[in-house]
């Protein structure tokens, strides 16, 4: 049972033992309302100790011992039902009346008791009401022979009128869900007229200096949440009951005052407190003490469904961009599917990955990285249309939804949003450049279930980022076909990585002025047992996807470190090359593994050059100055792989702690047909030399683009001309006998 629930059965009830024009009536009505809203076997209401109505099974009487139960019961025998659980609240100004439930199936909950009680006391205060109502009937039928008595009563009766009917607005405005501080003011505005014009202040907890502030206030305002008012709500916080505090005025009669605070208890604690001021030396009389702890119990009920509806907007909002979670998305996706087959209007959801915010959040913080996404959670609202749903359904993930629109529309919107993402942002001073892959799915094109067109939406989006960023993909139904294959060639690399059954092939590392091998470039093969030979272009960027490049780059830099260990008996002065990913350099762990492989086979760290890639290392500039900064203090070389294919810096590259930079087999393949690509590749030399920096010559095939490196000065060459990729055994005797090309 939720407070809501709770707050709307109270409503109803109220209502209904409000309506009737006689005791018999009213008790009949709470006892029937009381049986259904607990779902219960039983109830009785007891009024001045005799059971005055009761329902039970098959019309049977009332069990013995129904007058005397007692609160805080918990079981009652039943004939014919043995022993049940039970619930016992007792009706104001009644000490032997009570409002008694009983059922079969669980014990009552602590939310269900504070119902029970709360329906006890309305019972209460309408069988008041109707007695004062008939007394003052019986009264005027005997011809008015006390007015003032009369008088008193009839205005019993107009507070008791005023105070059911100001109770059922305010249980109303609860249950519409009203803003808080509305219905608070409503209810010591309410109190404060009932009390004669009292001035009433609602005291809260104040979450900042851990004291009590006012929080709502009604009537005169010359001594609302004074220090006398404030004591007094103190006092009935900690009593938790109705106290009273006087200020004696020092004797002076004009400047008495006496304060009355109810609690206000949520969930049977005390948190809070209504306080009124009498304005006189007599203090208030028991009804106008009863009258404000009613008043009280409506602000812990207000109070407890606000809680309730802030922690539901907790439960389905995301804290940073305050867009709705994965759970309210996939209830909006289910809700707008059913719509649009009904309208038979299509439905489609974007998936957006944002590129390179990991390696953002990581250099320059948590703190920076939710502003990043409060930042893009912007830019994507504001490229749609005000009716679109969007929502982070991930760590680095948003989705959006668009009702009445299908996969051309989607496409479209995707395209504004990548653009909008790719402008510079300003986060801590600095300027911080994304990019994002999104993923397109219709209803048209997928299953109408919002769990399946989501997943649809999520190939999608895995497709684009493997394609690379800024890329668009709309799912497809052969797509299922395809990442059903690239899970299974996972668990199979994961299978083979385990297994050791990778091997190493190494290329060798040509000095291009003397034609003898240097060094090798250790490259990773894969065997499989049914695929055969798997291509590295295939399994590479797979295990870089799924972060298995971790493990994967581990096992080749250990076996390469290992394997020219043992070599070196026999060529001292080769050197090894490797490739090292993105995810590897920014693994905060990785220099420390790269000492340690090297530790562990006592290879001299000069012998080792990590190669990375250009663009990888321009992603994040600053970040990659750090990093390679912390592998240099070991002692490793560093190249640049693939240079010239990026968007290098010079200035940047300046600040690399780099000693060889590689020239990709692009530049060299159309150096000898190309004036453009030649020029490069001369700008490339020059550079080196400059920069002091060892130039590297990739995918040499032929004689004439081999003569053309020697004459621009390159230092070392690799490609299918020089050496092709050999297997471990076979390189001592290539180094040996190398086959030379002048």
């Amino acid at each position: 049972m939720t407070p809501h629930s709770s707050t709307q059965q109270l409503t109803e009830y109220i209502s209904a033992v409000s309506a009737p024009a006689d005791e018999t009536s009213a008790v009949d009505a709470a006892v029937r309302c009381a049986l259904a809203t607990f779902s219960a076997e039983v109830c009785a209401a007891v009024v001045e100790q005799a059971v005055r109505g009761y329902l039970g099974p098959d019309n049977s009487p009332p069990p013995l011992g129904l007058v005397g139960v007692q609160t805080g019961a918990t079981s009652l025998a039943v004939d014919g039902l043995g022993t049940l659980h039970a619930a016992v609240a007792h009706t104001d100004k009644d000490p032997h009346g009570a409002l008694i439930v009983a059922r079969e199936q669980r014990p009552f909950s602590a939310d269900e008791h504070d119902l029970l009680s709360a329906m006890a006391r309305a019972l209460g205060l309408a069988l008041r009401g109707l007695r004062t109502l008939a007394t003052g009937r019986t009264m005027l039928a005997a011809h008015e022979r006390d007015s003032d008595e009369r008088l008193r009563l009839l205005s019993a009766l107009g507070t008791r009128q005023r105070l059911l009917e100001t109770v059922l607005n305010i249980q109303r405005s609860i249950s519409n869900r009203k803003p808080l501080q509305e219905i608070l003011d409503t209810v010591t505005a309410s109190a404060a007229s009932l009390l004669d014009r009292a001035a009433v202040t609602l005291v809260l907890p104040d979450s900042g200096s851990g004291g009590l502030r006012p929080a709502s206030y009604g009537g005169p305002s010359e001594r609302i949440g004074d220090s006398l008012v404030l004591a007094a709500a103190a006092d009935s916080i900690e009593a938790s009951c109705v106290v009273a505090r006087t200020d004696d005025g020092g004797g002076d009669a004009d400047r008495y005052r006496s304060i009355v605070a109810a609690p206000v208890v949520i969930r049977g604690v005390a948190a809070g407190s209504l306080a009124a001021e009498t304005g006189n030396s007599h203090g208030y009389a028991v009804e106008q003490r009863e009258l404000l702890t009613a008043f009280a119990q409506q602000v812990s009920l207000a109070l407890t469904e606000a809680k309730t509806a802030d922690a539901m907007h907790e439960a389905q909002h995301d804290t940073v961009t305050g867009l709705p979670n994965r759970a309210l998305f996939l209830e909006r996706l289910s809700h707008a599917i059913e719509a649009g087959n009904k309208r038979v209007a299509d439905v489609t959801i974007l998936l957006i990955d944002l590129h390179r915010f990991k390696a953002i959040n990581d250099s320059l913080g948590h703190k920076a990285g939710d502003a990043v996404l409060a930042a893009v959670a912007k830019r994507i609202s504001a490229n749609l249309r005000s009716g679109d749903v969007v929502a982070r359904v991930g760590g680095d993930e948003f989705g959006v939804l668009l009702e009445g629109a299908g996969g051309v529309v989607g496409a479209r919107a995707a395209r504004s949003i990548i653009d909008a993402i790719r402008e510079p942002l300003r986060i801590s001073g600095r300027s911080v450049c994304l990019s994002a892959c999104i993923g397109v799915a219709a209803s048209c094109t997928s299953s109408a279930d919002s769990g399946d067109l989501f997943n649809s939406a999520d190939l999608a989006m895995n497709r684009a980022v493997m394609a690379g960023p800024g890329r668009i993909e709309i799912y497809e139904p052969h797509m299922h076909a395809e990442i059903r294959e690239r899970i299974n060639l996972l668990d199979d690399l994961q299978t083979a990585l385990a297994r050791t059954e990778l091997r190493l092939q190494y290329q060798p590392l040509v000095d291009l002025e003397t034609g003898r091998p240097v060094g090798v470039e250790a490259l990773a093969r894969w065997r499989h047992p049914q695929r055969g030979e798997v291509s590295p272009a295939t399994f590479i960027p797979l295990a870089e996807e799924t972060g298995l490049i971790l493990d994967l780059g581990l096992w080749i830099l250990r076996e390469g470190c290992r394997q020219v260990a043992e070599w070196r008996d026999v060529l001292p002065d080769i050197r090894l090359n490797i490739n090292v990913s993105a995810r590897q350099v920014l693994d905060p762990d990785f220099a420390t593994g790269v000492a340690q492989a090297l530790a562990d086979v006592g290879l001299p760290s000069p012998t080792l050059t990590l190669e990375l890639t250009e663009t990888m290392l321009m992603g994040d500039p600053e970040q990659a100055v750090v990093r390679l900064g912390q592998l240099k203090s070991l002692g490793v070389h560093l190249s640049i792989d693939d240079f010239g294919t990026g968007y290098s810096s010079l200035s940047y590259l300046q600040q690399f702690p780099v000693d060889q930079i590689k020239i990709d087999q692009t530049f060299v393949s159309g150096a000898t047909t190309s004036e453009n690509q030649l020029a490069v590749a001369r700008t490339v030399m020059d550079l080196g030399r400059t920069l002091r920096l060892e130039t590297v010559a990739e995918g040499i095939e032929d004689d004439q683009q081999l003569q053309l490196l020697r004459d621009l000065g390159c230092d070392l060459g690799q490609g299918f001309l020089l050496a092709r990729p050999m297997e471990a055994a076979a390189v001592p005797d290539y180094f040996r006998h190398p086959v030379t090309r002048r």
